[in-house]
């Protein structure tokens, strides 16, 4: 008769591999540890949402990632323990990177397009990260996030123009939203581009602060490109263009010098008159040259020869 292993083995022995495994665990914790963030514990239904995975290596060790789509798994909980299921396959974290020791090295996963998190509530993420040269799991403790709705200022459907080497066909329907919520004590203009109520969400994400006393201004032109002009400070204006993928295409900041920016019509297009544009290094597209040295700009005046001045000569005194 074949008795299990255990009935053979002393309890003393099975408590020193118990405590030699426990060991192991605790070892590879302390050598490599991985933290998860996120860019804001607050976010609206479908918005960007950017995870981070810190990997911090201290064992003597080159570590290999990335040779799989396992090695780095998340997963969504509501707040009563319910596990979101993904809306399609797991997010792609496969592409092979080494960590050697006393390195960090981050993921970013953008989560957004893998979970449904279209309803307001509080959400637990957690992940984990398999360490495959040691078969273990390294702990990581998880994050708290809430999806909150905003309030609606304005919505256009708009048909997407056909792109260059497609067929003709129905034209495609698509959606702007523009939305705002407070967000960390400040409110925020967000804008959404999908299919419709209930169709494809293809992005949600923050433009800019808002005030409160001045509502923003949309217009979409012939291309299919939404102009949105902004009020984001007293005196401070934010005049952002995106495409029909969300993607920002044009991003400029505006003063208040003489009159209010607006939006305006000019040969055709959709222009930014009035105020005074400022340069920021946040301007996209980038007006900064590669190697570009800063310049010194100085008044019309300024580049005149400046004068030698020398200390003042005393007189001497006249004969009296």
């Amino acid at each position: 008769m074949n008795l299990p292993l255990t009935t053979f083995l002393p309890s003393s022995l099975l408590c020193w591999l118990m405590l030699a495994g426990l060991g192991d665990g605790m070892s590879v914790a302390a050598q490599v540890t991985a933290t998860l963030e996120i860019d804001k514990s607050r976010m609206l239904p479908r918005e960007t949402f950017i995870a981070r995975v810190k990997i911090v290596n201290f064992s003597g060790q080159t570590l290999v990632f990335g040779e799989d789509n396992y090695w780095l798994q998340f997963e969504i909980e509501t707040e009563n323990g319910e596990v979101l299921t993904p809306v399609k396959e797991p997010p792609n974290v496969e592409g092979r990177f080494t960590v050697e020791s006393s390195i960090r090295a981050t993921k970013h996963v953008d989560l957004a397009p893998y979970y449904a998190l279209d309803r307001a509530g509080n959400f637990k993420l957690t992940a984990k990260v398999h360490v495959k040269q040691w078969k273990q799991t390294l702990p990581i403790a998880p994050v708290k996030f809430t999806i909150f709705n905003g309030s609606v200022l304005w919505h256009r459907t708009f048909g997407v123009p056909v792109k260059e080497g497609e067929p003709a066909g129905q034209p495609k329907q698509r959606r702007y939203v523009l939305q705002q919520a407070k967000n960390l004590r400040m409110m925020t203009l967000y804008a959404r581009v999908d299919d419709g109520l209930g169709g494809k969400v293809y992005k949600v994400f923050p433009i800019c602060p808002m005030v409160t006393f001045n509502e923003p201004t949309a217009q979409v032109d012939p291309t299919g490109n939404l102009h949105v002009l902004c009020q984001s400070g007293a005196r401070t204006y934010n005049y952002t263009v995106l495409d029909p993928d969300g993607k920002t295409k044009v991003r400029r900041h505006y003063q208040i010098v003489g009159s209010r920016p607006r939006l305006d019509f000019k040969d055709s297009k959709i222009v930014v008159v009035g105020g005074l544009k400022l340069l920021r290094p946040d301007d996209i597209p980038t007006r900064k040259k590669e190697k570009e040295q800063p310049k010194l700009i100085l008044p019309k005046k300024a580049t005149q020869p400046i004068p030698v001045i020398r200390e003042p000569v005393p007189a001497p005194n006249r004969p009296r």
